[in-house]
């Protein structure tokens, strides 16, 4: 009964305190993916072409961004069937008419002919790193297309109805069988194929936390023999505990325009997870410009997206722009199912050269701090209150001897605030004590501003922020 009692209690710690306040740091991952910037590349939208060749003569353009990783959603074989019962309900609605759904997979192994061939991906890999970039392939293990080889030549590789016919799972499309140790091994050779051929330097995995997670750790600690732990999984998903063996990072929506909720979605993710738990941030994907209308430029208006950019930039996590983001792009026409490119004339105009001087200055900044690049806790990030808590959000960045500033008004009016520095322990990472308070942000702020925006300083602590103002400063 002693240790039934024990056991409860534990439970119980476990879900007040927090995952982190029992368990070990989330894996280590390798600084070209936590200092990087991710841009992801939906080549149907990105080129008129639509080809991984055209997206290859991009990839200069994508350096001189700032951009180090080239993430490419799936060029591989698409499945033909034209059975309507085996379209997703938004391919069906996308009016395309079209079989071919970039996350319906017939082959894992050989590029669609509609990107090009298989040496056209491995020469984008090799392109990109000529540059210093790296490449980011996805990986669609959930489902399958229902016409895939491999399903006549390995029927147990997904699931079957009694009536003979395969059963579906999410988007109406056959579920992959990971209780059968042969489609586990043919996936993980899959993988060891995209890096050993292509030269893929990590994965974006869809919807990974809906594959058994104990498939991922696998899968990883193969990487690591590959490529001496330099490669990456990124999940498109979140479970607590999922960065301990499996994934380096998780997907980290934008929790929306309010000062109050880019604070608690922090704090409240940070208390949940492993010390150093790493997360991409990005306010669209492909999903999104496929689905959402309107898109965030006409939904939240060019200033507030400037603000969500500033947003993703320093706080803590990885980058990723959608293809469009930096120049201002708000074409709805966007879709996974047919070729909508984006309008490259946007960058001539007003908006897209600001948009654009914006984000390359963001990824110089995050190059030319390493505070903005760092994990683990109080050297990474600290939340400071402000005097206007429901308007203007403020935190400091710690690292490499640097301390700085990040001051943002969420709202289109101007706002007076005071930042303070007296840090409670509510706004401490959960695995400090309160007696560590005295390793906190001491000092003054600096009247030189890294990066602003309708923001003036008007005291030792005290800022005048116009409509989605913003500051970026130092302190000494």
């Amino acid at each position: 009964m002693k240790k039934i009692i024990s056991a409860l209690f534990l439970v119980l710690s476990f879900a007040s305190f927090g995952a982190n306040a029992w368990m070990q740091d989330a894996r280590r991952t390798p600084s070209w993916f936590t200092q990087g910037v991710m841009y992801q590349i939906q080549p149907r939208a990105f080129t008129p072409e639509g080809t991984l060749k055209a997206a290859e003569k991009k990839l200069p353009y994508l350096k001189d961004l700032g951009v180090t990783i080239a993430y490419l959603v799936p060029v591989m074989k698409m499945d033909e069937s034209r059975d309507k019962s085996f379209w997703s309900p938004r391919q069906i609605k996308s009016g395309f008419e079209n079989p071919k759904n970039q996350y319906r997979i017939a082959d894992y192994f050989h590029v669609d002919p509609e990107y090009g061939t298989d040496e056209d991906l491995v020469d984008f890999c090799r392109s990109a790193h000529s540059l210093g970039m790296k490449v980011v392939f996805d990986l669609v293990y959930l489902h399958c297309g229902p016409t895939a080889p491999f399903l006549k030549e390995n029927p147990s590789f997904t699931w079957w109805n009694e009536d003979g016919t395969v059963k579906k799972g999410p988007w109406r499309f056959p579920k992959l069988n990971f209780a059968n140790p042969q489609l586990r091994k043919y996936l993980i050779g899959n993988v060891r194929d995209l890096i050993l051929r292509y030269g893929a330097d990590g994965f974006r995995c869809d919807v990974g936390d809906g594959i058994p997670l104990d498939f991922w750790c696998d899968l990883h600690d193969e990487m690591d023999k590959i490529s001496s732990a330099n490669t990456v999984l990124l999940c498109e998903g979140y479970t607590v505990c999922n960065q301990y063996k499996a994934f380096d990072a998780d997907y980290g929506w934008f929790p929306g325009l309010s000062a109050q909720r880019v604070r608690s979605s922090w704090t409240a993710r940070e208390r949940e997870c492993p010390r150093g738990s790493k997360f991409v941030n990005h306010y669209e994907n492909h999903d999104i410009a496929t689905d959402w209308r309107p898109r965030a430029e006409k939904k939240y208006g060019t200033q507030a997206v400037d603000q969500i950019l500033v947003w993703m930039f320093t706080i803590d996590g990885v980058p990723m722009l959608f293809s469009g983001n930096e120049i201002a792009d708000a074409d709805e026409r966007h879709s996974m199912f047919g070729k909508t490119p984006m309008d490259w004339s946007q960058l001539d105009s007003e908006v897209g050269k600001k948009r654009h001087a914006l984000v390359r200055r963001l990824a110089a900044l995050r190059k030319e701090h390493h505070a903005f690049t760092e994990v683990n806790g109080i050297d990474g990030l600290v939340w400071l209150d402000t005097t206007q808590p429901n308007e203007v959000s403020a935190f400091v960045r710690r690292g490499k001897g640097e301390t700085l500033l990040v001051v943002q008004n969420w709202t289109g009016k101007e706002v007076s605030a005071e930042v303070s520095f007296a840090v409670s322990a509510s706004s401490l990472p959960s695995y400090l004590a309160q007696e560590k308070v005295d390793r906190d942000v001491k000092g003054t702020i600096e009247d030189k501003m890294l990066l602003s925006n309708n923001a003036r300083k008007t005291g030792p602590r005290a800022f005048t922020l116009g409509p989605w103002g913003y500051a970026i400063l130092p302190i000494k």
